[in-house]
């Protein structure tokens, strides 16, 4: 039997149209009882509190506006709502200056490229890879060469945040991206986020841009042999390449 978590929690990435308000995600919703009822929402930070309009998902109207413009919210931050119960969010504010505050495990740089040969670049915000041996016993994961050209991941000898989020947004990890000559791999924090996801040989995942600001943010989720080559994500069909 699932355990619900004693506050639940979801993470919302800012994007464009933020000033307007934000949707609460649909996995969300079994957490909020009789949210159609009610017409507020509260949203607590550093000992204040702001009221805003509930419509439906939509949180909106009301203080909104006044939290934005006091919190100095941009495209790129990511927000934490923790729920307090009766429609009362604890919100946390991450920015760029913050996504590193964790230690990282050091991998070399190895030649690895041959292994990627299969990762497939469905467009530009989507690629799609399987797991490989290195990926769990070197700690890192090579991007497709396409994917980091399309999305200006190359740049020279670099390394640079990286926030992945789960597809229901209720869960987040801290990575780096490392850019080196002409290659783009995951590298510090990829060996949590595999065993965090129970990730082994053979799994297929599907990773997808929601952010490229400074510290790009992607979502991601497993995708199971069964699956059929069809399948919907972010409310549009993608046709994937099936091996």
């Amino acid at each position: 039997m699932e355990i619900p978590p004693k506050k639940p929690h979801f993470f919302k990435p800012i994007l464009p149209g933020f000033e307007n308000g934000l949707k609460i995600p649909l996995g969300f919703l079994k957490y909020l009882k009789g949210h159609d009822q009610h017409e507020h929402a509260i949203l607590t930070r550093g000992g204040k509190k702001w009221l805003v309009k509930a419509h439906g998902r939509r949180l909106e109207e009301g203080s909104w506006k006044e939290f934005v413009e006091e919190h100095k919210l941009k495209f790129g931050d990511v927000l934490v709502f923790k729920y307090e119960g009766d429609m009362e969010f604890d919100v946390s504010i991450f920015d760029s200056s913050h996504y590193c505050d964790k230690e990282y495990a050091k991998y070399e740089d190895e030649d690895e490229e041959g292994e990627a040969t299969h990762d497939k670049l469905l467009s530009q915000s989507y690629f799609e890879c399987t797991i490989r041996q290195y990926c769990l016993s070197r700690g890192f994961l090579w991007i497709p060469k396409d994917f980091a050209i399309a999305n200006g991941f190359i740049k020279g000898n670099k390394k640079y945040g990286l926030i992945i989020i789960d597809e229901r947004q209720t869960k987040l990890w801290n990575l780096m991206l490392k850019s080196c000559n002409t290659k783009v791999y995951i590298a510090d924090g990829w060996g949590k986020f595999s065993a965090d996801n129970c990730l082994k040989e053979g799994d297929r995942i599907l990773f997808e841009i929601i952010s490229n600001r400074e510290t790009p943010i992607w979502r991601f989720r497993v995708i199971s042999n069964a699956e059929t080559p069809i399948r919907k994500f972010q409310g549009k069909f993608l046709t994937l390449i099936v091996n």
